[in-house]
């Protein structure tokens, strides 16, 4: 495996972030109005614009800056549990949330075009050049996630907080 190939992915990763948060904020209102609110509570187009925001910033931050401080092996770490909270994304609540509405989700398109392919060459790639093993890829992956719905929640609050 080339590890050229995995940085050059790696780097495009906050920027596959961004467009399916994009992707998110122009559809989230209307289809939070649309479904229970016990799914995913009513959010504004500008709350979760705010929330996004934050989030994309981490990415980036996550990609760019964090990579200079850390070592190979903490950045391995850091991106499996980055693109593990995207791929997990896919399927929950996007995909999940396309079947059980049997309606456009905010980021299914991103999410299975983008996404999917970017985040799971990202993780097969750690896997193989055996930067991780395939126990410490899912426990990461696992991990980004639940971190992943603590910053969806937090920043949403925040956005809420700053819109109202």
């Amino acid at each position: 495996m080339n590890s050229k190939r995995l940085d050059k992915s790696i780097y495009i990763l906050p920027f596959a972030f961004m467009v399916h948060n994009l992707e998110e904020t122009f559809g989230m209102e209307k289809w939070t109005n649309n479904i229970p609110s016990f799914i995913h509570p009513p959010v504004t187009t500008e709350q979760f614009a705010i929330a996004a925001g934050f989030f994309t910033v981490l990415g980036f931050i996550t990609v760019f800056v964090l990579k200079k401080y850390v070592t190979d092996n903490q950045f391995a770490f850091i991106i499996t549990g980055f693109a593990g909270m995207l791929f997990l994304n896919i399927f929950f609540p996007h995909f999940l949330s396309t079947l059980l509405f049997k309606q456009y989700a905010p980021g299914i398109i991103t999410g299975i075009l983008i996404n999917l392919p970017l985040t799971g060459f990202i993780l097969w790639t750690i896997f193989k050049m055996r930067k991780l093993n395939m126990k410490q890829i899912i426990t990461t992956a696992i991990v980004g996630g639940l971190v992943g719905i603590v910053l969806a929640f937090t920043f949403l609050k925040i956005g809420e907080t700053l819109t109202t």
